[in-house]
């Protein structure tokens, strides 16, 4: 018998490690065919190692077919469309398992661009902010925007759209609102025939309601008590084992911005990040130069924040595709990109070079021959967008398909 038990191990250790279907499909390979200004070659991340952690978890997840793993992607304008994330998100999520669509903002009521699986509306017009503009009196929280009203009986209607798996279902919603503990919501969820009370929790920062059925849609209104209601996000999830993959994208955003955004940090600790994806520098890249202790500074110090939220957690750095400069091609953003690097390499950060695999300096003017820029030369079109996400989703698999073949 014991003979037989050590047989039967030595075979499902085996079937783990030979099957084929742990390896994940890579879909970077045709790319550089269509556009030959994209060298896939250099397509990977480097200080692998800083990955472990995160590769660990997807590893047992995907054997186990148990657990959630929690993707963080800070960013800017490129970051906010959700178009790049995006196609991550999906790919991982088909792969590992859909936990649900993570974190989500009502973008519309901020007069904001939304991503276009996200539908938002109000009885109310809402005052707002984010934090690319600290000047304004309007605090911002873990999405990096912040709504706020004194309307009473003041509402969010919010649904999401099907997105690349199809139907987009969650029964889980965790509300990031303001701390008056004297505030509080009634939430009525489609599919779910009785109403709920949201208030703050105790000293948690945010609010956790589990329905009673599966819904896409949601009403959020508040309740009367004579104070100003403030709304910063919600994380959408679902009973599911897989991948919750939470963008947090600001236009304008810079890395000084979100340093001395304490209510994001705070808060941020409450997505439970497993990996932390970090893509910034092309408004820094707007100055007239390059100040590259200032901007090593506070690179630094988002790292440093990043591990006080979350000690744990795997960072991976990004830069950025090259864009141009009043329709100059920007030298500022070659420097920022570089500096980036090389304080991944000092510091033995897993970093991802789009900038050199997009064929850096003056690249932009292949991207946009091929109508996958903008016109403000700065931002890029949809698809455009998206392969970015393929080459992205297709680093991170290659860097998971090297840590199985260790097993």
């Amino acid at each position: 018998m014991i003979k037989l038990f050590f047989y039967t191990s030595v075979l499902l250790i085996s079937f783990y490690n030979n099957s084929p279907a742990q390896s994940i499909p890579i879909t970077d390979n045709g790319i550089s065919k269509n556009y030959s200004f994209i060298r896939s070659v250099f397509n990977s991340i480097t200080n692998t190692g800083g990955l472990d952690s995160f590769y660990s978890k997807l590893y047992t997840l995907k054997i186990t077919g148990q657990g959630i793993v929690s993707i963080v992607h800070i960013g800017d304008s490129h970051i906010q469309a959700d178009f790049l994330s995006g196609v991550v998100r999906n790919n991982l999520q088909q792969f590992f398992g859909n936990a649900g669509r993570g974190l989500v903002f009502p973008y519309q009521l901020a007069q904001s661009n939304a991503p276009s699986d996200i539908s938002s509306s109000s009885n109310t017009r809402w005052q707002f902010n984010r934090v690319a503009h600290p000047e304004i009196p309007v605090s911002y929280g873990v999405s990096g925007y912040g709504i706020k009203t004194d309307t009473e009986g003041a509402s969010i209607n919010f649904s999401l759209k099907p997105g690349g798996s199809g139907p987009q279902l969650f029964n889980r919603l965790k509300f990031f609102l303001d701390s008056n503990e004297t505030n509080s919501w009634l939430l009525q969820a489609d599919n779910n025939s009785t109403p709920f009370l949201v208030k703050k929790a105790g000293d948690s920062v945010y609010s956790e309601i589990a329905l009673e059925e599966n819904t896409n849609s949601f009403s959020f209104s508040s309740l009367p008590s004579g104070n100003t209601k403030q709304f910063y996000g919600v994380s959408l999830e679902n009973s599911s084992p897989g991948i919750l993959y939470h963008t947090i994208g600001v236009n304008g955003a810079r890395y000084d911005h979100y340093n001395i955004a304490s209510l994001f940090w705070k808060q941020l600790a409450g997505l439970n990040a497993d990996l932390f994806i970090i893509s910034l520098g092309t408004n820094e890249a707007q100055g007239s130069g390059f100040n590259e202790a200032g901007f090593q500074k506070e690179l630094s110090l988002f790292i440093q924040k990043i591990k006080t939220v979350a000690p744990n957690a795997a960072v991976l750095i990004t830069t950025a595709a090259d864009s141009y400069k009043k329709r100059k091609f920007n030298t500022v953003l070659k420097q920022i990109n570089g500096s980036l690097v090389n304080y991944c390499g000092q510091n033995n950060i897993p970093s991802w070079d789009l900038y050199r695999i997009t064929n850096g300096y003056g690249s932009s003017y292949n991207w946009a021959k091929k109508g996958l820029m903008n016109r403000d030369r700065i931002h890029f079109t949809a698809e455009g967008y998206r392969i970015q996400g393929t080459l992205l989703f297709s680093a991170l698999a290659k860097g998971y398909n090297r840590y199985i073949s260790n097993y």
